[in-house]
């Protein structure tokens, strides 16, 4: 069964959220805490890893960089996700810190190829590996 999923509007987002298959490089580590602070740019989420306080990840909405997801899950992330509408999906970017910037001052870049998606219902999580990530630009006037 695909299912396609695409950015639904701010849900409320549960404390904790299980990542059954972990996150890519950190599989041992299954459960996180979400927290959020809103900022004038937007809301940004802290997921931190509840067995490694050390392992934390910042994430945004892709809005904020202007993209709309428009992703396919497959029969076996539609299981470990267990969203029965699009709906219950949260779509965040994950961000990275370039300390090799060329301009010599360290950026933030977004990880455009690796969203976490949330199920904000039932608190589940994952990160969708994609090659080539179909994203909508949306251009405000």
């Amino acid at each position: 069964m695909n299912q396609q999923t695409t950015m639904a509007s701010e849900p409320d987002v549960p404390a904790t959220i299980a990542f059954p298959a972990g996150i890519p490089g950190f599989e041992h580590l299954q459960r996180y805490r979400l927290t959020y602070s809103d900022t004038d740019s937007g809301r940004v989420y802290r997921l931190r890893a509840e067995d490694d306080a050390e392992i934390e990840f910042t994430l945004v909405d892709p809005r904020l960089y202007a993209l709309n997801y428009v992703l396919e899950l497959d029969d076996t992330e539609q299981s470990l996700l267990q969203a029965e509408d699009p709906e219950q999906v949260l779509v965040l970017l994950m961000l990275w810190k370039d300390e090799t910037a060329s301009s010599g001052m360290p950026g933030l870049n977004a990880n455009i190829g690796g969203p976490i998606l949330i199920n904000v219902v039932k608190g589940l999580g994952m990160q969708k590996i994609i090659d080539s990530p179909r994203v909508e630009l949306s251009i405000s006037n």
